[in-house]
């Protein structure tokens, strides 16, 4: 991605000398060479998307974002609230820093119904010294037919930022995130 982004820096830079220095003909065709990098790597980066299947997490398993991880330890459904618990075990990998996400998000990927959030996800929110782990409880509406349902954790936006960018990365176009089937 980077090396992409460097090389259409540099056709462009070059494009817009020579368009300064009135030699059309050689900036169109570095113009040219820029407009057939973005097609390419964008063909690349939605291929990629299209491709990969989702991540299906085990139980325990640790979805990290740099040093800050979430593991679903398990999940049951609470009859008398109407509800879903899932138990979520935070991390602190780090070795230097105390820390917490601000952007994490977690929600229940149901087929057909889409995503469906938790009550309160404040939780997630937990502050973890370096080396840390939190247990946490997220608790879900019940929707009905929760079959092929998946429990996924996200941090940033969902916006477009660098990730969005990323060949195979969870933020690209058209790629499912890693989660944990229910």
């Amino acid at each position: 991605m980077l090396l992409a982004a460097a090389a259409l820096a540099g056709l462009g830079a070059a494009a817009v000398v020579q368009v300064a220095r009135r030699r059309w003909r050689p900036a169109l065709g570095l113009a040219g060479a820029a407009a057939a990098l973005v097609v390419g790597y964008g063909t690349v980066l939605v291929a990629a998307g299209l491709t990969a299947g989702a991540a299906d997490l085990r139980p325990g398993d640790a979805k990290c974002f740099d040093d800050w991880c979430a593991a679903m330890v398990a999940a049951r459904p609470d009859p008398a609230a109407g509800t879903i618990v899932v138990d979520v075990q935070l991390q602190n990998r780090g070795r230097g820093r105390a820390m917490r996400s601000n952007l994490a998000r977690a929600y229940l990927e149901v087929p057909g119904s889409g995503e469906v959030a938790p009550s309160d996800a404040g939780g997630l929110r937990t502050f973890l010294q370096p080396g840390q782990r939190a247990d946490v409880l997220l608790s879900f509406p019940a929707a009905a037919g929760l079959r092929g349902a998946r429990f996924v954790v996200v941090e940033g936006g969902g916006g477009i930022g660098p990730g969005t960018f990323e060949i195979g990365g969870e933020g690209s176009p058209f790629h499912r995130r890693a989660g944990w089937p229910l």
